[in-house]
């Protein structure tokens, strides 16, 4: 009986795993070509379509086959029917891939992924970077261990009215943001001096900790050698 009970809970495991395989296949990026709402590895395609379109380009830099945030993102936001309905009408998707399986990138595009990822300065995975129709950043996002589809596509939305911020606001309001943002700008400027002053005291500190060790250390020499001798 619990022989047949574990054969039938590894048949549905096996089950489960080769659904969750035909999904993957069926939502794998187009390698050429470029629909508004759809991935693709066609990087050129893309740029042309929405500048064409007039669409954000959403650059998704990933490894998608080894990197932990990535598939986590992928889980919880990219195949969220949320997530997939607000791209559908709203953004040309590319998925620059990075895998450790490298069938899993044509040979033919890798070299343009490597050039994108040069280009944007891309230092870890997942890198989210968003283009303006003509091509300019707007902004990067992130991965975040408990990101809904919602809270994800509202940071995406802030990126993207950023850049429309003075058209979108009065005169009063677009003054009020630009004293705030020179007066944080200037804050941050603040905190880094201070960061790095203190950075210099601590690494002065240390140095003056560890000549202290080294004359102490020297003085216990001593006494072990004394009572060697007094022996």
């Amino acid at each position: 009986m619990k022989k047949a009970m574990l054969l039938a809970g590894l048949a549905c495991l096996m089950t489960f795993g080769a659904a969750g395989t035909l999904l993957a296949e069926a939502e794998k990026p187009a390698v050429s070509g470029a629909e508004v709402g759809k991935w693709t590895m066609d990087a050129p395609a893309a740029m042309a379509l929405a500048k064409q379109m007039g669409k954000p380009v959403f650059l998704c830099f990933t490894g998608s086959d080894w990197c932990g945030w990535c598939k986590l993102m992928e889980k919880q936001v990219f195949s969220a029917e949320a997530w997939q309905a607000y791209a559908k009408d709203n953004l040309v998707l590319v998925w620059v891939d990075f895998p450790r399986d490298k069938t899993l990138v044509p040979e033919a595009l890798k070299p343009q992924n490597e050039a994108l990822g040069k280009q944007y300065q891309v230092q870890g995975y997942p890198t989210y970077v968003v283009l303006s129709p003509e091509g300019k950043e707007l902004g990067r996002l992130g991965a975040g261990r408990n990101v809904t589809p919602e809270a994800f596509i509202r940071q995406l939305k802030a990126v993207l009215v950023l850049n429309r911020l003075q058209s979108l606001l009065s005169a009063e309001d677009w003054a009020q943001y630009q004293k705030l943002a020179a007066d944080k700008t200037a804050l941050d400027a603040e905190g880094e001096a201070w960061q790095k002053k203190v950075q210099a005291e601590m690494t002065a500190l240390r140095e003056k900790a560890a000549a202290l060790d080294g004359q102490i250390a020297a003085l216990k020499d001593k006494a072990v050698k004394a009572a060697e001798q007094a022996k």
